[in-house]
């Protein structure tokens, strides 16, 4: 999964009411599991996010992994 494929689906995770289809949490979720299963040489505050399903602060890390993630 590309960055920009995680990127829609945390904000479809974080930002549901912007779903058209309430399938697509469902969706979305699986891809995100699926995401850190596969791809185990992440970043390792990513991967803690991923693991957590702290979703706003794996966003946040995409966008600026330098800033401390105290959201």
């Amino acid at each position: 999964m590309k960055r920009d494929a995680l990127t829609h689906f945390l904000r479809s995770v974080v930002q549901p009411q912007a779903l058209g289809d309430p399938s697509d949490l469902a969706t979305a979720l699986k891809a995100l599991d699926s995401f850190c299963r596969e791809n185990v040489d992440m970043h390792p505050r990513l991967r803690h996010y991923l693991e957590k399903r702290s979703y706003t602060k794996a966003l946040a890390w995409l966008d600026n992994p330098d800033l401390p993630h105290q959201i």
